[in-house]
């Protein structure tokens, strides 16, 4: 009675294979499969980060655009109040409205709506930080 598990020989020219070579071919097909599986994978989730972050840095430059505008608009309705205070206070002639007008004058143009800029950089380098826009 032959031995079922007998190797099984194919020759061709200049080789041989057994059955254990083809189930080692095989093995290495799979092999393979799964590695390309692997990096499919792989690269959707680098993929899907790399959209997340794109969305992040959207938000972020939405919401540094909203922040400057009203910051601006606010320091322009500012600027105009002091001017106009001024002129007034020159047209009357009021001393002590014109040193307040300037001293305002003044420390709004010192204190740029920028300084502000140190916190946002901290905040946006914490990937744990929860920012609302």
């Amino acid at each position: 009675m032959p031995d079922a598990r007998r190797k099984t020989i194919v020759e061709g020219v200049g080789w041989a294979a057994t059955t254990a070579d083809a189930a080692q071919y095989l093995m290495a097909i799979v092999g393979v499969a799964k590695g390309i599986d692997a990096n499919m994978t792989e690269r959707a989730r680098i993929a899907a980060d790399r959209d997340k972050e794109i969305a992040r840095i959207g938000a972020a430059s939405q919401g540094l655009r909203d922040y400057l505008d009203r910051v601006f608009a606010e320091r322009r309705e500012l600027h105009q109040g002091f001017f106009t205070r001024l002129d007034k206070a020159i047209e009357d002639g009021d001393p002590e409205t014109i040193r307040a007008c300037v001293t305002g004058i003044v420390e709004v143009a010192k204190h740029s709506p920028l300084n502000d800029i140190v916190e946002l950089r901290s905040v946006w380098a914490d990937p744990n930080a929860v920012i609302e826009i």
